[in-house]
């Protein structure tokens, strides 16, 4: 006598076939509809002959049914216990909290109050905060381990900037920090020069460079404080990187002066960029007066081009960050604790000089707080040990959910913003999660039968 997972969902595929589906392990299974429905009685599955015997072995066999007096908690109870015990392996270093450009959908600085003073880091900040970094790092088995140089405009910082890159070069060859450490500069582009692109190229750093499509549309959003548009300079530091040779990626947030273009978004940066790479940010909470309905309309949508433009760029060959990490999970069967490294994963160091959790609270310092560098141990700490908490695994409303062990939670955040607590949902991150997990499904049901 055999009983549904507590974590399985069924998806019709066609008239014959049933898609079954463990939320948790990802495992999937295609069955005959009938076999399966014939198999189901009023106290669970009961084979009837060996044909349907066959089948509900193998379907116990990898947990997609268990046996009928077992409760099928116990993955999902030895992940909770993982989420007491953060481990770091992020660094945000926020070179600066100021930005030379006003976009309309920018989540940092709208969170920053009237009066609001920017800083700058110093350099021996940025040496310190490496070297805490390598530290906390040395405690960690995880090989994907990473330093995001970010801000506001990390490049308004030049000469720290430069530091930084040389120091991490540094520390990697004395063997303080890894050699696999990668880097990663988030930037606008626009204060591009030749020198800054050869130390990135050097530090085998990405430049990754926000642009959200051609002329027409990056320049509804993303101006000068003047109102000037930024177009023409942004791609100017762009060719300069590229014809460097240095490492690109493309980020493209997806807000209403693109959402409904972003399939022509991709072709056009495939083609006129020659991108190896980009990745889709959903909007973050930035307060801006979106109604509820227009809200729920930007989720959905998001959602379904989001899987429209994947396609496209896994048809022309182009890495697309965002269903990419979801589609790791699926193929290696690996499920996602948390999609964000703030939950419990990483280190913030504030222009200030201020250790947090979450780069999006760096105007409020929530969660951030002043310890020395060198003995600071953040996995000790009662904010990262919350935020490792902070999990799909950890609330209710996603125990029941087909993207339970794909989604990752979405951004702590948007959540924190939109219902005042960090543990409520990312509510545009679940549509998306959800769409996601069953188009890959999909997906591999339409593969299988090719």
């Amino acid at each position: 006598m055999l009983k549904a997972s507590p974590f399985l969902h069924i998806l019709q595929m066609n008239d014959d076939y049933l898609a079954l589906y463990h939320s948790l392990s990802l495992e999937i299974a295609f069955v005959e509809k009938h076999l399966f429905e014939s198999c189901e009685s009023e106290n669970g599955f009961i084979a009837f002959d060996d044909e349907s015997k066959l089948v509900l072995d193998s379907l116990a066999e990898i947990g997609l049914l268990i046996k009928k007096d077992s409760d099928g908690l116990e993955m999902y109870n030895s992940y909770q216990s993982a989420l007491k015990s953060p481990s770091i392996n992020i660094l945000y270093l926020l070179l600066t909290d100021a930005c030379n450009l006003r976009c309309g959908y920018c989540y940092f600085l709208a969170n920053m109050d009237k009066g609001y003073k920017f800083s700058f880091m110093q350099e021996e900040t940025a040496v310190a905060a490496i070297n805490m970094f390598g530290r906390c790092i040395a405690k960690s088995d995880s090989k994907d381990q990473q330093i995001v140089i970010y801000g506001g405009e990390p490049l308004l910082n030049r000469q720290t900037l430069l530091t930084t890159l040389r120091y991490i070069d540094k520390s990697k060859d004395k063997g303080t920090l890894p050699s696999y450490v990668s880097v990663t500069i988030n930037t606008n582009g626009i204060l591009l020069d030749n020198e800054i692109v050869k130390q990135a190229k050097k530090s085998k750093a990405v430049i990754a460079i926000s642009i959200d499509g051609p002329k027409e549309i990056h320049n509804q959003k993303r101006i000068y404080q003047s109102g000037k548009e930024s177009f023409d300079d942004v791609i100017k530091g762009y060719n300069l990187a590229k014809s460097a040779g240095a490492k690109l990626g493309i980020c493209i947030t997806v807000d209403k002066h693109n959402i409904f273009q972003l399939e022509d978004v991709v072709h056009w940066t495939i083609n006129e960029l020659e991108a190896k790479g980009m990745g889709f940010n959903i909007l973050i909470e930035n307060s801006q007066n979106m109604t509820e309905n227009d809200y729920s309309k930007y989720s959905q949508l998001a959602a379904e081009k989001l899987i429209g433009c994947f396609k496209i760029a896994r048809k022309k060959g182009i890495y697309e960050d965002r269903i990419m990490r979801r589609v790791k999970c699926f193929v290696e069967k690996e499920p996602v604790l948390s999609d964000c490294g703030g939950c419990g994963l990483q280190i913030v160091v504030s222009p200030d000089g201020k250790i947090g959790t979450c780069q999006a609270f760096c105007g409020s310092k929530e969660y951030f707080v002043s310890k020395p560098f060198d003995t600071f141990e953040p996995e000790k700490h009662r904010f990262w040990k919350e935020w490792r908490s902070r999990s799909p695994l950890s609330l209710d409303e996603c125990k029941n959910c087909i993207a339970l062990g794909n989604c990752g939670g979405g951004c702590p955040y948007s959540a924190y913003k939109r219902h005042g607590t960090l543990w409520s949902l990312d509510d545009r991150f679940c549509v998306h999660a959800k769409a996601t997990v069953e188009f890959l499904i999909r997906d591999l049901w339409q593969k299988q039968n090719q």
